[in-house]
């Protein structure tokens, strides 16, 4: 993938030798990300040494002399991303921890591209390259390599999630809201949920009820309201309408008019 600024050579999926408790030192011409997905263990760089564990991202400048020694019983399970970044002075040999959620996050990406891979790796798909570039980015961010920036952070409030949350529109099914938006479906939600306090899957919900109700009372029939809120099933959205009120749905309208007639 090359980008303005930088280039990524490869990335591949690493599982550490079982019988081999130490990878020897060496260097590489370019820089490269190691983002530990499994494993214990100690990241021996010059000068000094860090524990690894999950979630442990190491950042390394090209022909930092780097080993590893492994300090449980499992072979350690790594992403390894080759790169070259256009800064200068690029930054020494950074080792950063990244938070739970980050790291769920990421795993399941990975995990979601791999049982999506059709074609053995010979060829790098869009969705691949997004998720790479994705963790990548999220890496070099994590150690300082590269500046945060608030619309792809994802973080609480964010433009991307407010307007993702005003044009939620009850009739597009949350399969096609989730794809459109980048992440994945639990991760997305949390972010949902941290600006409205409603998972999407509430607030789908608490908007359809709205609009059912606004459709039902201005007049419009049963079936023709289930439709256009996304429930065409007449007979699951009365039950669900019901759950939902306590009421029919064939009843709303006229309950609303007594209401209003007794206030008049």
């Amino acid at each position: 993938m090359h980008l303005p600024g930088l280039n990524v050579l490869g990335a591949s999926l690493h599982r550490h030798r079982y019988y081999s408790d130490a990878v020897e030192p060496h260097r590489h011409r370019w820089s490269q990300v190691i983002f530990y997905l499994s494993g214990h263990g100690m990241q021996l760089l010059d000068p000094g040494s860090a524990a690894v564990e999950p979630g442990t991202v190491v950042v390394l400048p090209p022909q930092a002399r780097h080993s590893f020694r492994r300090t449980a019983k499992r072979a350690p399970l790594c992403l390894i991303i080759d790169f070259e970044i256009e800064r200068q002075p690029l930054p020494r040999e950074t080792v950063r921890h990244l938070g739970r959620e980050q790291l769920l996050h990421l795993r399941q990406e990975l995990a979601a591209l791999l049982r999506g891979d059709r074609d053995g790796g010979r060829q790098v798909s869009l969705e691949a390259a997004t998720v790479i570039l994705r963790i990548l980015v999220a890496a070099l961010r994590a150690a300082g390599w590269m500046e945060r920036s608030s619309f792809a952070s994802g973080a609480e409030g964010s433009p991307a999630i407010r307007q993702l949350v005003s044009s939620l529109d009850p009739t597009v099914p949350l399969t096609s809201v989730v794809q459109r938006s980048g992440y994945n479906r639990d991760y997305l939600n949390r972010l949902v949920k941290k600006t409205t306090g409603l998972t999407l899957g509430q607030l789908r919900n608490q908007q359809r009820l709205t609009k059912a109700k606004e459709l039902l009372s201005s007049g419009m029939q049963v079936g023709s309201t289930a439709a256009m809120v996304g429930l065409p099933d007449q007979g699951y959205f009365a039950r669900w309408f019901r759950r939902q009120t306590g009421h029919p749905p064939s009843r709303w309208s006229s309950r609303l008019v007594g209401v209003e007639f007794e206030h008049a």
